[in-house]
Parts: C-alpha cells; structure tokens; sequence
C-alpha cells in the first residue's frame, strides 16, 4: 500500500504525540492552532514535528475555512477524540475517606467525573504521580520539595492502616 498525506487533528495533546504516521513514513500535516505559540511546550513539541519532517497547517475548528483548507492537503484524517482528563495524582473515586480541606477538591472532581460521563463522549481517567510527584520527593516532610539532610519526621503514632489498590 503507498504513502497517504494524513492530517493529524489534536497532534499536541497526549495521543497526538505518538505521531505514528511519521515514524510509518506518511506525508504528515498537523492542525495547529493559532494560539499555540502562547504554550511553550506545544511550540516546542511542533517544532520537533517539523524538524522530523512533519508540515505544520494552521487551523481551528473555529475556523470553518481554515479546517476545509487543511483537508483538501490530505487524503486522510486522524482526529484524536478520546477525552483524557488527568487527575494528576489522587484518584477521587477512592478517596471517599479523604478528610477537610481535601475533601472538597475530591468532591468537586466527581462532579466534574459525571458531566463527563453525562456527555457521553469516550473517556480514560488518567490518575497519575500524586506519591512520586508530591511525597517521595521530599520524604513527606512539610516545607520542603527535597529530602531532609538531617532527620525525618514521621507523623502519626504509628498506629494507622495503610490501603493498597
């Protein structure tokens, strides 16, 4: 089968990043949005796209004319639409024991959890490195983002249960 010309729609999220149609050697265009230029990390992961050989086409699904412009380049088009909101740490669904101030936030969340679910579009929950990112770092010592030096203050009384999932 040859080579298509494939338009990759959402090539800066997360999914988009696997640029597969590259590495298969397909003449690829990415949608990029005008406003992209304000988030360096996009800019930069666009750069790296063109820079492995990638066309940037700019366009906004806003932008009636500018998405029809981009098709006429393409024989095909991927559309990541799987929906990936990120937790980034604790999974609140699980933290129906969470205590004050937390509470809430784990509260809000499931609200947001089932607009998401009420709106009917495909979704993956990613709940990541709430311990690496805001425990292990830092031994869990309050204050500091680095490892104690000196001594280590563990807090309880030793008497608590722990809960693995």
């Amino acid at each position: 089968m040859g080579k298509s010309k494939v338009l990759m729609v959402g090539g800066t999220g997360y999914m988009g990043r696997r640029k597969a149609s590259l590495a298969q050697g397909h003449q690829t265009y990415i949608l990029q949005r005008p406003e992209v230029g304000l988030d360096i990390d996009k800019l930069q992961m666009l750069l790296a796209f063109k820079k492995q050989g990638a066309h940037l086409v700019e366009g906004s699904f806003s932008d009636f004319q500018s998405l029809v412009d981009a098709v006429k380049l393409v024989d095909v088009v991927i559309l990541h639409n799987r929906f990936f909101p990120s937790e980034f740490g604790l999974d609140p669904a699980r933290m129906g024991h969470g205590l004050e101030p937390g509470r809430v936030t784990f509260d809000e969340k499931m609200m947001e959890r089932k607009a998401i679910q009420d709106a009917k579009n495909p979704f993956t929950y990613v709940c990541a490195a709430g311990f690496a990112g805001y425990f292990a770092g830092n031994l869990l010592q309050m204050g500091t983002l680095v490892p104690p030096r000196e001594k280590v203050l563990i807090y309880g009384d030793g008497n608590s249960k722990g809960t693995s999932y």
